[in-house]
């Protein structure tokens, strides 16, 4: 061992962050016999699930439950219990965190109140510092410090800075304030946090203004039945989201029908409200799916509005014309990507990381990072840690420099293409089933569906027309069916609807996506494209597409 780590603790890997995806990283790596340590620099896991009063972090709110369904987050070893509903609180999630690390021993390489100040490379090694003067070696790192830990502070920058009342992050902001009560509040950003925020305001404000600048999807959690189909319980709107489905009406194809058929009984937009219509194709920007929030904007109890002009005193001027005086202004702007712990240059964009996991230094791996449009981080993040695990174990190897470099280039035009309509400072936006499956393959764990067809046919039928799950990613080996298709039968109340569409909509679906393409390239290339880039213009000044809360 180089003289430099003598009386130093070594490890194979040390993991920075004990949060949802840190924790799962801790577990694979563990799994492959390698030697780990998890740095946590508050004194519990959980990281955004573990709720503080703490203003300088983001986080959950008192409030806040899940945004994707436990089906669509869960681990894929380790189902949520039964008892949890289907959009489990932050309380229920924490403890969920805490029985994983229990069932996996993973307390032992966990330590908290180890917050990394240092990161630096010296020859092969990795030598880190935390905060407490606490120091370790490593071969590899593995970043899951979150994407919820500097929030983007746009106070001081127009056109807010001219207010004259106090200005909140929604960091800040952890539950309504009750000096908010028969106040004016105006709330800036599109996002779930400020959907949350808005509805928990919007109960004692005297009004709410809730501007979104680019626009915004909105698709609801749960809705009672999806008409016409009979249902004895509600439907949970991610469950729609079996093989079957995927290959009938693609994500990557905006989801023909789906798209059509929430416009058609929600509006366009999923909200029908104009002041927030965006011309982003369904399933091309970010959705927000704290629906909850949308009977208090019908009532007129939250004003939909575009963008602030302008600022004076206490009075905000809007972009149609109209001004109100405001006791506060909330501003959901997101958070910023900094890892600060790395040396200036170091690359931690997902979008310069092969995989959006592996950055230009093959040692480091990032995961957690990237964001799906519908869909859970913690699914993503899954997939991730397995193979970060596999390359550090050398069980895989990755690419060479620059065969990396030119899948990277191609991923970002790829991606950056699909999200043209929508924001870029979310750079890693990503559609999940196609890019869950870009990493399965890279594991080798891809299910092998033709191969299950003609050996298990019901089998087969079972995993196309489940939802989507990701003990599906351990389906190639047998030894694991049992407990698979125990929880893809968890979650079989959504079939009847999956048959329906099978047999009724497969013969026009495909009419149903080529029209929808025709009709997005002349609106484009026609019908948008002075208005696009004008709002180009405005995205790039001044707007900022709020963050996503956690799941």
């Amino acid at each position: 061992m180089d003289k430099n780590n003598e009386g130093f603790p070594f490890f194979d890997i040390i993991v920075v962050g004990a949060g949802w995806s840190g924790l799962m990283a801790s577990k694979y790596c563990l799994g492959e016999g390698l030697k780990t340590l998890v740095l946590e620099g508050r004194d519990s896991i959980g990281g955004v699930w573990s709720f503080t009063r703490d203003c300088r972090y983001g986080g959950v709110m008192t409030t806040t439950e899940t945004t994707s369904s436990r089906c669509i987050t869960e681990m894929s070893d380790f189902p949520m219990p039964e008892t949890y509903p289907e959009f489990p609180s932050h309380v229920q999630i924490l403890a969920y965190l805490n029985a994983y690390c229990e069932r996996f021993d993973l307390e032992r390489c966990i330590r908290v109140d180890h917050r990394v100040d240092s990161a630096r490379k010296v020859g092969d090694v990795w030598h880190v510092t935390c905060t407490n003067g606490s120091e370790f070696r490593a071969r590899n790192l593995i970043v899951s410090s979150g994407v919820h830990q500097h929030p983007n502070d746009v106070s001081g920058d127009a056109p807010f800075n001219r207010f004259g009342g106090p200005i909140l992050h929604s960091a800040a902001v952890k539950e309504a304030p009750p000096d908010l009560a028969g106040k004016t509040v105006v709330i800036w950003g599109g996002g779930e946090s400020s959907s949350d925020i808005a509805l928990q305001i919007s109960k004692t404000a005297a009004r709410v203004y809730w501007c979104i600048p680019n626009g915004q999807w909105f698709v609801p959690k749960m809705v009672d039945r999806w008409w016409p189909f009979p249902s004895k319980r509600p439907k949970v709107g991610d469950q729609a989201s079996s093989r079957v489905r995927l290959l009938l009406s693609p994500t990557r194809g905006f989801s023909p029908f789906i798209n059509q058929y929430l416009q058609f009984s929600l509006g366009f937009n999923g909200h029908g409200q104009e002041a927030w219509r965006t011309h982003a194709p369904y399933h091309q920007s970010f959705f927000n799916k704290s629906y909850e929030v949308m009977p208090q904007v019908k009532s007129g109890k939250i004003v939909a509005k575009r963008q602030i002009e302008r600022c004076e005193g206490n009075q905000v001027y809007f972009t149609d014309g109209s001004k109100v005086q405001a006791d506060i202004i909330i501003t959901c702007s997101g958070y910023k990507l900094v890892v600060p712990f790395f040396e200036p240059g170091t690359t931690t964009d997902p979008q310069q990381c092969y995989k959006y996991l592996f950055g230009a230094d093959p040692s480091v791996a990032f995961v957690g990072f990237v964001r799906p449009v519908i869909g859970s981080i913690p699914g993503i993040a899954e997939l991730q840690s397995r193979y970060a695990a596999m390359v550090f174990a050398g069980r895989h190897v990755l690419p060479p420099l620059a065969d990396r470099e030119r899948i990277i280039r191609a991923d970002t035009a790829f991606w950056n293409h699909r999200f043209r309509f929508t924001s870029r400072r979310l750079h890693g936006l990503v559609d999940m089933p196609h890019y869950n499956d870009q990493i399965a393959r890279l594991i080798g764990c891809r299910p092998r569906f033709w191969k299950l067809l003609f050996t298990a046919p019901r089998k087969w039928w079972w995993t196309v027309s489940s939802p989507w799950n990701g003990c599906q990613f351990w389906l190639n080996d047998e030894s694991h069916h049992e407990r698979i298709f125990a929880t893809f039968a968890r979650y079989r109340f959504n079939q009847a609807s999956e048959i329906y569409i099978l047999l009724v909509l497969a013969p026009i679906l495909p009419f149903v996506g080529l029209i929808s393409r025709i009709r997005l390239f002349i609106n484009e290339h026609i019908m948008w494209r002075k208005e696009y880039a004008q709002q180009g213009v405005v995205a790039t000044t001044s707007g900022r597409r709020p963050a996503e809360r956690p799941a």
